[in-house]
């Protein structure tokens, strides 16, 4: 159970949300989950430790979960929010949310015939959807203090649980578990008892498409407006890595800001390539604060530790580091903070992947204007000359990266040149980050480079002026080139902890072996070919392959926690 944790209940009828109400009524409130109010048509609980906002419709028929802006950055007040889900939500209406404003928030409107559920396209609060005896039922997790909830046909989807084997380590939006449906970021999604319909609000490829007719956005002036938006005057842990992106967001704050935080924490390990302490000293530094510097040892895996964060609908991906998490989870709980602030997401935003793909984008955008230094300039960033065999090679690297690839930002790449599409691709991935982590458990972790605003910036640019002169996230750079440390500015290699992860993992080593050799996953079949031949310690230092073993940890623990809970549902 996560911070932003809610269950929102709408009835086709009155009637029938009280009977469900009633009996779920006392298994809730012994888990310590409440009422948050309650209309004829709508009703919403969430835990006493639940930090999500929850504003009902004037009109009794609708409710916003959490916060909202306009694209000034002003928040909504709640007023403002329950007028929003007093409204009809078409598409049209949909379209004009989305349009004039942005947040952490699920939208929920009951019609006579369905209920609407419109997703924030930044995906930070999670949203599926699924009935139960004649009510639509939406939540972000699912707590065993639901599990009076859970649909009657649950059931373990085999062959989407192949299709996470497919993808180790990669966002998945398909659920392996029957009986619900997952609203996509940015997604406009009907449900009734006879059908359910979605069309995609928001997507990458529309942004991407629309640019040019709305001019690029000055950078700095967006990432400063998100950042503090979204920190308001809450106290927050901040997270500062030593890189680029936690630095910009950490720029970004203002004085009152940086004021309020109530640790600056950087993680570092006995290893020179994993220490970036001295990257992110100055960072806090220059501003008269003091680094929080927490050193790593190891990573804590057990079948109990993989279970904590096993009640999501998704594998939890986003714990692959357990030890991290538990550390900011504590963080958070010990110094009062509302939660933690990361520079997630800000390396696929601001374009740090090193590829030839930004050769085509130019050639693709610009044609006959093709400049011949941006030509040169992504070869000697890449390593390779200018001849037709690099661009052969570049060309079927990019078909090999997105191929199966399924997500609703997906669908529609038309007009969308190579290096944009990967970077697409590369905010699909970066859903992984707003997902179920036990960092969460205490309050929300929030990535401001994934905000709504903050995408549209860096899929208004150009790949080519994002990376400028064939270097990463170069208008990032130059954006906030006199709020970040010069050492960060001019730094250009990037910290290293695959030593320390495979040496981690390796210590593991006996009870991974067991773990998944013997579980679900491997009775099934469904283990990769040659695992335990890959599961040596010499392996996993030199060859890596640390994560896609932690990965398959994360899915088997996930597996034989709702193995457990299908089972106990047919007593």
């Amino acid at each position: 159970m996560t911070a932003d944790s809610y269950v929102v209940l709408v009835g086709d009828s009155a009637a029938a949300l009280e009977a469900l109400s009633r009996t779920i009524a006392r298994r809730l409130a012994g888990s310590g989950w409440s009422r948050r109010f309650a209309h004829p048509f709508i009703a919403v609980y969430a835990p006493a430790t639940s930090k999500v906002d929850a504003v009902a419709a004037l009109d009794g028929h609708g409710v916003l979960i959490g916060e909202m802006f306009d694209r000034a950055g002003r928040p909504l007040s709640p007023a403002e929010r329950g007028v929003l889900a007093c409204r009809t939500l078409d598409s049209e209406r949909a379209t004009d949310i989305v349009s004039s404003h942005w947040g952490r928030y699920v939208l929920v409107r009951r019609t006579s015939a369905d209920v609407a559920i419109l997703r924030d396209p930044s995906g930070a609060v999670e949203a599926v959807t699924w009935r139960k005896n004649g009510v639509s039922v939406i939540a972000p997790d699912a707590p065993p203090a639901l599990d009076c909830l859970m649909p009657d046909d649950l059931a373990i989807d085999w062959g989407s649980v192949k299709g996470l084997m497919g993808r180790s380590g990669g966002y998945r939006h398909e659920l392996a578990l029957s009986g619900f449906t997952p609203v996509a970021s940015g997604e406009l999604l009907n449900i009734s008892p006879a059908s359910v319909r979605s069309r995609q609000i928001w997507s990458p490829s529309d942004i991407y498409r629309t640019a040019q007719e709305r001019g690029r956005p000055d950078l700095r002036e967006v990432v400063d407006r998100a950042v503090q938006a979204l920190a308001g005057q809450r106290n927050w842990v901040v997270e500062v890595s030593g890189g680029l992106d936690s630095a910009i967001v950490a720029g970004a704050l203002t004085d009152r800001q940086r004021a309020r935080v109530t640790q600056w924490v950087n993680h570092f390990v006995d290893d020179p390539e994993g220490d970036e302490r001295e990257f992110a000293r100055p960072v806090v530094e220059r501003d008269g604060y003091r680094l929080t510097e927490v050193k790593r040892e190891g990573l804590t895996l057990s079948a109990a530790r993989l279970a904590r964060s096993a009640d999501s609908f998704r594998p939890p991906v986003n714990d692959l580091d357990t030890d991290y998490n538990e550390d900011i989870a504590a963080r958070v709980e010990s110094s009062g903070a509302w939660g933690s602030l990361t520079g997630q997401g800000g390396d696929v935003v601001f374009f740090q992947m090193p590829t030839f793909l930004v050769a085509f984008d130019e050639v693709r955008e610009r044609g006959l204007r093709t400049r011949a230094e941006v030509l040169r300039s992504a070869a000697r960033w890449t390593g390779q000359s200018l001849w037709p065999s690099t661009w052969l090679r570049a060309r079927r690297a990019h078909h090999t990266l997105m191929r199966n690839r399924k997500h609703p930002w997906l669908d529609d790449l038309r007009g969308v040149p190579p290096a944009k599409a990967m970077q697409i691709l590369g905010l699909v991935n970066g859903q992984a980050y707003q997902g179920s982590a036990v960092r969460s458990r205490h309050g929300p972790c929030v990535n401001p480079l994934l905000s709504q605003p903050v995408m549209e910036a860096g899929l208004a640019w150009s790949s080519v002026d994002l990376t400028w002169g064939g270097r990463d996230r170069y208008a990032a750079r130059a954006a906030y080139a006199d709020a970040i440390p010069p050492s960060i500015f001019d730094r250009r290699s990037k910290g290293e902890l695959g030593a320390f992860y495979g040496e981690a993992v390796a210590r593991n080593l006996d009870f991974l072996r067991t773990y998944l050799l013997e579980g679900e996953l491997a009775g099934a079949g469904l283990l990769p070919q040659g695992l335990a031949d890959d599961m040596t310690r010499e392996a996993l230092v030199w060859r890596g392959g640390f994560s896609r073993l932690l990965t398959l940890a994360l899915t088997e623990g996930w597996l034989r926690r709702w193995q457990a809970r299908i089972a106990a549902s047919r007593f």
